[in-house]
């Protein structure tokens, strides 16, 4: 974990602090690095960087997982996709489950924060365009559920995107899904997205004093592609370089 002294300005200066030009302490995580939810949370201005994304994390509800006991661990995947750019986002590892299975009370979470690009990539073209959640949530005993639920907008639009979820219900009839994703440049024709604003729910119920509901860890990732502008610089660049070897 590092800490980065920077100007946060311009469009995402003004959305996510509401005061461009002014010197901003970010947390800079790499591929494995660790920071508690806590410390995110206690910091100034709870700004995280992850290679080229920043997450802002406006707000944490719970009166059954302590944050400081919750670690954020960066997440850069090792495989880029056809644009040649990896996917980034963050686990949070910790106890999560119900503590006190059989007393009927939910045990529960709310995470609510910002993903946007950063503005120098965002310059280059670089866009968000979909999201996946997965968990290894787990549960036993009839009606126990592992679950996260989140909702997703168009910071910039304010406007709905849509919902992913995933869950481990006991049953009868056992009900898994582990993970989920959604492609909102396929699902409403976009060239991109500059950030996504996420409200993620976590829940865990054990409906039986032997029963459980339990993960370890929720790994939130984001895809981007270049923007139609930069295909076109991508593409002359190519092109003049071509020419060059001929």
């Amino acid at each position: 974990m590092k800490f980065r002294n920077r100007i946060v300005g311009g469009v995402l200066g003004a959305t996510l602090l509401g005061i461009a030009g002014q010197a901003s302490a970010i947390i800079v995580l790499g591929n494995g690095d660790t920071v508690s939810l806590g410390a995110v949370l206690a910091s100034n201005d709870r700004m995280v960087q992850i290679d080229d994304k920043l997450f802002w994390f406006e707000s944490y509800t719970s009166s059954h997982f302590n944050p400081s006991l919750i670690t954020m661990v960066g997440f850069i995947a090792a495989n880029p996709n056809q644009h040649g750019f990896r996917n980034v986002g963050f686990d949070l590892t910790g106890p999560f489950g119900d503590g006190t299975p059989g007393d009927q009370s939910v045990h529960e979470a709310n995470l609510q924060y910002t993903v946007a690009v950063d503005p120098a990539a965002y310059a280059r073209g670089v866009r968000l365009c979909d999201a996946r959640l997965t968990f290894n949530g787990s549960s036993t005993g009839t009606g126990s559920f592992a679950r996260v639920d989140e909702t997703i907008f168009d910071s910039d639009a304010n406007t709905l995107l849509g919902n992913l979820s995933v869950y481990d219900n006991s049953g009868p009839p056992r009900d898994t899904r582990l993970t989920d994703m959604a492609d909102y440049c396929e699902i409403f024709q976009s060239a991109g997205y500059r950030a996504f604003e996420v409200n993620k729910d976590m829940k865990f119920f054990a409906a039986e004093a032997s029963g459980t509901a339990t993960a370890s860890f929720v790994r939130q990732e984001f895809s981007q592609i270049p923007s139609p502008g930069a295909l076109g610089l991508i593409g002359a660049a190519g092109l003049v370089a071509l020419r060059r070897r001929r």
